[in-house]
């Protein structure tokens, strides 16, 4: 059976949509895999935010990447372990150097909730883990620029469960960058 007999019959198989458990099992890759490729936008998906039923994918989409994972395997290789290498976490913080480059030195939490998508509370809860490194003046959370590039490049911020559009919108830029810029 050749590719494209092969990818008809999944189209005929499947509806217009489908979700994340059927793609993994079509593409004959991990749950995790799945999930990185949705999450990181390498596969376009329409992502409801719930824990259940998450993923809406549309099986055109599937084929795609199926047949592109063939002609180049590299793109579509998960991180081992979600660990990042160190080219990907360069090309993600000179991504996040240009587009904060007009933004202040030193960011108020409405300023980096503007920036990334997420609302003060989120923000402020970086802040009180201590996963978003900041100073604290007359009760008022200031994030050094520097600091917020440091964390957009950590686990912290990247293994976000349910992204913000801005971030997943970013996922997408990065990625694609990074396919064209190896």
């Amino acid at each position: 059976m050749n590719a494209t007999t092969q990818y008809q019959d999944i189209l005929e198989q499947y509806p217009i949509y489908m979700t994340k458990d059927q793609m993994y099992r079509i593409c004959h890759i991990s749950k995790k895999t799945c999930l990185f490729l949705l999450e990181s936008g390498l596969v376009p998906c329409l992502d409801s935010g719930k824990k259940t039923r998450r993923f809406k994918i549309k099986t055109t989409d599937v084929i795609h990447y199926l047949e592109e994972r063939d002609r180049h395997p590299e793109y579509y290789k998960p991180p081992e372990g979600y660990v990042l290498s160190e080219h990907d976490l360069l090309v993600m913080r000179q991504f996040y150097e240009k587009e904060l480059a007009s933004w202040p030195d030193v960011m108020t939490i409405k300023q980096v909730s503007a920036f990334t998508g997420y609302g003060k509370t989120s923000v402020e809860r970086w802040c009180t883990k201590g996963h978003l490194q900041h100073f604290c003046i007359k009760q008022k959370y200031l994030v050094p620029k520097i600091y917020l590039l440091d964390f957009l490049v950590s686990w912290n911020y990247i293994g976000i469960a349910v992204k913000s559009e801005l971030h997943i919108q970013r996922n997408k830029q990065i990625w694609a960058q990074a396919k064209t810029h190896p």
